[in-house]
């Protein structure tokens, strides 16, 4: 991979500092959370927002890879990519259904992330470990908040992300199991938006906007090689004997 192709993680996350830094109050404004965010502590439609949007970036950067991109992907690759991209639309449609909404439908991905497979393992890696970390702080609010149902249900998604983390990395050939706990890197859920800057609002490094291709066009790419749905804590029936 020529330097000139390539975005390492340390220099995109820098940008997205960078860009974050200087577009804070348009980011704001977008997000119309202009006084929690100088808070110390989320509120849950903070938490519930910004994981739908999260899930909704995820599922159109997974529904990317395999409908748009130039990578050569093996069965097994595109099984686990399916896969994930199943996984994040059920986040998705849970999270709707508990009065989440996605704040943006299109958003902006590196140059090349869908034309070179290192470029696409390590984007892909860093906001899978973002959005680890952020729902494991949203799993330590939404307790604090005195929600344990939603908090436990949190951990479960946190749980599912962390697999998509270790398998991205397996797709760059690195090892999958790297870490020894998932990574607490935000405090608060909303620490994360730095990170998704760039997915959200462009960049010189970004190209796009793509779109959020809807929950039918995703179930097409799926077909039938979906995961298992697993009940959530915070369903009622799911201790029920």
């Amino acid at each position: 991979m020529s330097t000139s192709n390539s975005i390492s993680r340390r220099h995109f996350l820098r940008n997205s500092a960078v860009v974050a830094g200087a577009a804070t109050f348009s980011f704001s404004q977008l997000f119309g959370f202009e006084r929690v965010f100088a808070q110390d502590a989320d509120t849950l439609e903070v938490i519930l927002n910004l994981a739908a949007t999260a899930e909704t970036l995820a599922c159109t950067h997974y529904y990317n890879v395999l409908t748009d991109s130039n990578i050569a992907l093996v069965p097994a690759e595109v099984a686990i990519l399916k896969s994930a991209l199943d996984t994040e639309l059920q986040h998705l449609e849970y999270l709707n259904a508990n009065a989440a909404t996605s704040l943006l439908s299109e958003f902006y991905f590196p140059r090349n992330v869908y034309t070179d497979r290192a470029q696409f393992s390590e984007i892909t890696e860093m906001a899978e470990t973002s959005f680890v970390s952020a729902y494991l702080a949203a799993v330590r609010r939404i307790a604090q908040l005195g929600n344990p149902l939603l908090a436990a249900t949190a951990a479960q998604v946190a749980a599912t992300e962390q697999v998509h983390l270790a398998l991205i990395r397996q797709i760059g050939g690195r090892v999958p199991n790297h870490v020894s706990l998932g990574q607490a890197l935000f405090a608060n859920t909303s620490d994360v938006k730095p990170v998704l800057q760039g997915f959200l609002e462009g960049g010189a490094d970004f190209a796009g906007p793509r779109k959020f291709p809807g929950a039918d066009e995703i179930r097409k790419v799926i077909g039938s090689d979906g995961v298992m749905a697993v009940k959530p804590f915070t369903d009622p029936t799911l201790f029920n004997k």
